[in-house]
């Protein structure tokens, strides 16, 4: 059997793409919609992602190469994995991608006590709130934000963060530029411990809806958690609705508890912001740079990961957490992809 009739690459053999070859080295990931690769082409590893072209449940690599190679032609765009190249077999669809290290997930479960230092946490919500901001300056909502989604770079790039895996992103502006209007959902879509209150709600989300995730997953790296976090998502999602709301009153104290003081006026000011109005990132970053000026925190000191390279060794063989969760009436309808014909992702990205 040819590496092209494979049902999908076999590790220790080969993957060719017209002129290229990629040894296939390692399975790193075996998801619900997609599988992970490490190959390997003259001495560089890259990451090699995978979907079934026949059987899969939800279509989202496409979604990775059509955000990720839109990015990518900004070469100043710091933070999203380079696309090397993209195609397909006839049994599998495939990307191959620059690898990066553990995802912020993985990263801070692997520290003691399950979190990362508050220098360590400020700087990084600063970077994930670039890699949003550039995103959305892109027309691109995420939908799906979590520490799982982001990742650490390898090598000289340990200290940059990489957004990556696109399978619930959305365009909000249409082929025209025009913006979406407000409509409503028919899912819960994303991960339902860091979905913002308008996927609770059934509703269409937009740019302040990533940030309130955003909110969400930094607070929980600061913190260790988040004052739902022992929920089960499958069962509860009603229950972390209302913990949500909660938070907005009389539970403030506690989704804030650890954090600096300025993190109330982050979520005032996400909460103001409008379905089609842009979100103020410079705001942000500058309540999160007066919490480290006023607690004395360096930009420039390294990360934990930096100074101890075991906690990267350990952090990618710790297990997964938050996975994606769809939780409605209708979990088999999904829509993140609808937009897009199938057909038109047969295509060749040479970078």
């Amino acid at each position: 059997m040819s590496n092209r009739e494979a049902l999908q690459p076999i590790v220790g053999k080969y993957v060719e793409h017209k002129k290229r070859r990629f040894y296939v080295h390692s399975q790193i990931y075996h998801g619900p919609f997609s599988e992970v690769y490490v190959v390997i082409e003259g001495g560089q590893r890259y990451a090699m992602k995978i979907e079934k072209v026949h059987g899969a449940t939800r279509r989202v690599l496409k979604l990775d190469v059509l955000v990720l190679s839109q990015i990518n032609r900004n070469e100043t765009s710091e933070g999203f994995p380079r696309i090397i190249i993209a195609g397909r077999t006839p049994f599998y669809k495939y990307c191959v991608m620059q690898l990066v290290g553990p995802d912020l997930g993985r990263l801070r479960r692997a520290l003691p006590n399950k979190r990362l230092s508050l220098a360590s946490a400020l700087r990084i919500s600063i970077q994930t709130l670039n890699r949003l901001e550039t995103l959305h300056d892109n027309g691109w909502l995420c939908r799906d934000v979590k520490a799982n989604n982001y990742a650490v770079g390898r090598g000289k790039n340990a200290s940059i963060i990489y957004m990556f895996d696109f399978g619930f992103a959305r365009r909000y502006i249409d082929e025209n530029g025009k913006l979406l209007e407000q409509g409503r959902s028919s899912d819960l879509v994303g991960t339902i411990l860091y979905a913002p209150l308008s996927a609770h709600n059934f509703a269409e989300q937009c740019r302040r809806d990533d940030l309130e995730s955003w909110l969400y997953m930094t607070i929980e790296t600061i913190s260790g958690s988040l004052p739902w976090s022992s929920l089960d998502p499958k069962t509860e999602y009603m229950l972390i609705g209302e913990w949500k709301r909660f938070a907005r009153y009389s539970g403030r104290w506690e989704l804030f508890r650890g954090c600096p003081k300025e993190f109330d006026e982050i979520l005032k000011s996400i909460d103001n912001i409008g379905f089609n109005t842009r979100p103020d990132y410079r705001l942000i970053r500058t309540y999160i740079e007066d919490a480290m000026t006023r607690l004395k925190i360096s930009s420039s000191e390294p990360f934990e990961w930096e100074q101890d390279r075991l906690i990267l060794r350990k952090a990618s063989v710790m297990g997964d957490r938050g996975e994606s969760d769809l939780a409605s009436s209708k979990l088999k309808k999904l829509e993140a992809a609808a937009a897009f014909n199938d057909e038109e992702y047969d295509i060749d990205i040479t970078l």
